[in-house]
This record gives C-alpha cells, structure tokens and sequence, in this order.
C-alpha cells in the first residue's frame, strides 16, 4: 500500500511549521509513508502526489481554535463554510482536488496556539514539538487500521 503524508505550513512562522516537523518525524522512524512537503503551498506537491499515485494521503496542517496540543482526525469534505487554513487554497477546495486521484484522504489537524503563528520566528515551541510527537502516534495509529484493511 502507498501512503503519503502531505504537510502544510510556514516554518518562518513559528508553530505553524508544526507539520514539517511531524514530516521529518515520520522520515526519521522510517513508518513507510513518503513525506510531501507542501509549505505555504501545498498545491505546488499536488503533480508529485498524482505521479506518485498513492492509496491513502493524510494532510496534516496546524489548527486553532480547539484544545492546544490536541492531534484529530477531522472529516471537512463537505464543509466549506470555514477556511482551516492560513493558506491560499480553502482546505475543504484541496482536500477535494486530491479525492479526485486517492479515494481515502483524510486531514490531520494539530492544534497550535494562535498566539505562536502569528509573527516571524523560525522556532517551534516545545509545546508544538510535543504536538507534533503526538500527531505522529496518530499516524502510527491510521497506518495500523490500513495495515489491517490489507490483512482482510
């Protein structure tokens, strides 16, 4: 089974980056997802991810707004009353585009303190790192329900 994990965000804002983080955990534990790295605009990976042509993609994109440092799965096809994005695609718009090539696409939001993305800063806090460790369990989580479905 192919799976991708495409993160969004901005690494010189802060918190923001989160994902990219979580990106670079997922390499480093070697869980057999392929990172795309998506950055301020995650449609500049969309040509990469169609070729790679993958089962499963994740988004992962930091959030506010929920409980800081929480990692959920979160259904948005069909809500396009809200833009969950600092970015200029609406994720609701993206996540549709990608369902267009990958039957399963699902968002990962990790939740940021708003106060932590809002300026220049090229840190991430380590309430963010502690996030995205989280987020990354989750992943380990989504790869074993898929890891089942392939057993069945």
């Amino acid at each position: 089974m192919k799976k991708a994990l495409l993160t969004i965000g901005n690494t010189l804002r802060g918190d923001d980056g989160v994902t990219t983080y979580l990106g670079h955990l997922v390499e480093k534990e070697k869980i057999g997802w392929n990172v795309f790295y998506g950055d301020d605009t995650p449609e500049s990976q969309f040509h990469t991810l169609r070729a790679f042509a993958p089962d499963v993609i994740v988004v992962a994109d930091a959030m506010t707004g929920i409980n800081v440092g929480s990692v959920e799965v979160i259904d948005i096809s069909d809500d396009r009353d809200y833009m969950y994005s600092t970015h200029n695609l609406p994720m609701p718009i993206l996540l549709s585009y990608l369902r267009g090539f990958c039957d399963v696409v699902l968002f990962l939001g990790l939740n940021v303190d708003i106060e932590k993305v809002l300026e220049i800063n090229p840190s991430l806090s380590e309430e963010a790192q502690a996030t995205a460790r989280r987020a990354l369990i989750k992943m380990l989580e989504i790869d074993a329900i898929f890891d089942e479905q392939m057993i069945s």
